[in-house]
């Protein structure tokens, strides 16, 4: 032995170091989007180039920090920086931080979320329990319900992604020609508005804590659905008033596998022998790798609430049965998406729920 290095490290792995320096950059742009979106300053450059003196000023921002976030930014395709004048325009990827924007993401980069509690995973890998209750003091959606500006904002990040995940899937489905509707936990009614519309001969009752459905009246009266709909203060684990087609979307998924039992039992409760149910959720695959999207919300899910997971069919489908419901399939809808339909079922004894395993 010379102690040559051998042909797997003779050449250095350049590509392998720039793609981790990649990942360990890109934490910091993140974080940097969503520090300009909670502060307005797409919105302030919606209408062109401007100082960075007086978008700080606007703002509330210090000017040397903005400036150097922007800076930032620049490189990563969201503003443009001129720095002899010294201001900064939007980029077209950057427009769609403008709360204005028909496709806007705002809400979904400026609300309380995974980027707040993200830096705490270690806690969640060496404890397998949900980091945000250390963060935040006490769980994700017990430290949000008193804070109305921070749930408003949370209500118009699930408007986004309901936008480009669910509403695709509503022309999708066969909807009734009458009967009611009920969003369970639907926030501010962004599927209850897209259901009624798919089903004009129908109603529908809106069921959400009382915070959020301060919230809903609004939103469905400009969606030209006024007088077919109800608002309902409930709770998740409290049977929902009773209907025809039942909607859980993305609801399930934030849970873990006891709660989602009790959630689809309470549902099934107060549910008519006919009753139908869709659920809206992201698919794991049964084998193999999920996408990279996939595992992302799943990790996601791991840190925010306590329990909660994506799951595949199969797992779907077993907390279906012990919830009261008959799996009937699935209708695929965009990446991201799929709709489980079942039908109400028969619930077996509390005692046998079992866990459903990954």
């Amino acid at each position: 032995m010379n102690g040559a290095p051998s042909a797997e490290t003779a050449t250095e792995p350049i590509a392998d170091i720039r793609a981790l320096f990649d990942i360990y950059q890109s934490g910091v742009a993140w974080h940097c989007v969503c520090a300009i979106s909670r502060l307005g300053v797409p919105d302030l450059l919606a209408g062109g180039a401007r100082p960075v003196a007086w978008l700080a000023a606007e703002a509330g921002a210090d000017e040397d920090a903005l400036r150097r976030v922007l800076r930032l930014l620049s490189g990563h395709g969201i503003v443009t920086f001129d720095p002899v004048p010294d201001e900064v325009s939007l980029t077209g990827r950057g427009r769609l931080l403008c709360a204005s924007h028909p496709m806007s993401l705002q809400a979904t980069f400026a609300t309380l979320g995974i980027s707040d509690v993200a830096h705490a995973l270690t806690e969640t890998l060496t404890t397998g329990h949900a980091a945000a209750p250390g963060v935040l003091g006490t769980g994700f959606w017990e430290y949000l319900a008193p804070r109305p500006q921070e749930q408003t904002t949370f209500g118009r990040a699930m408007v986004e992604q309901a936008r480009l995940l669910s509403l695709p899937c509503l022309p999708l489905l066969d909807w009734p020609e009458s009967g009611v509707i009920v969003d369970v936990a639907g926030g501010v009614g962004v599927l209850t508005a897209g259901a009624l519309q798919e089903a004009p001969g129908a109603t529908a009752v809106l069921v959400d804590q009382p915070q959020v459905l301060t919230l809903a009246g609004p939103y469905l009266e400009s969606q030209g659905v006024s007088g077919r709909y109800a608002l309902h203060p409930g709770d998740l684990f409290v049977p929902p008033p009773p209907g025809d087609l039942y909607l859980l979307a993305r609801v399930l998924h934030d849970w873990d596998d006891a709660a989602a039992v009790r959630i689809l039992r309470a549902v099934a409760s107060g549910a008519p022998r006919e009753a139908r149910l869709l659920l809206f959720e992201d698919l794991l695959p049964e084998h193999g790798v999920p996408a990279s999207q996939q595992s992302w919300s799943d990790v996601a899910m791991m840190v925010l609430y306590e329990g909660a997971r994506e799951r595949t069919l199969t797992e779907y489908r077993r907390l279906l049965e012990h919830g009261g419901w008959r799996f009937e399939k699935v209708v695929t809808g965009p990446p991201g998406m799929s709709v489980i339909e079942a039908v109400r079922g028969t619930a077996p004894a509390e005692s046998d729920i079992g866990e459903v395993k990954p």
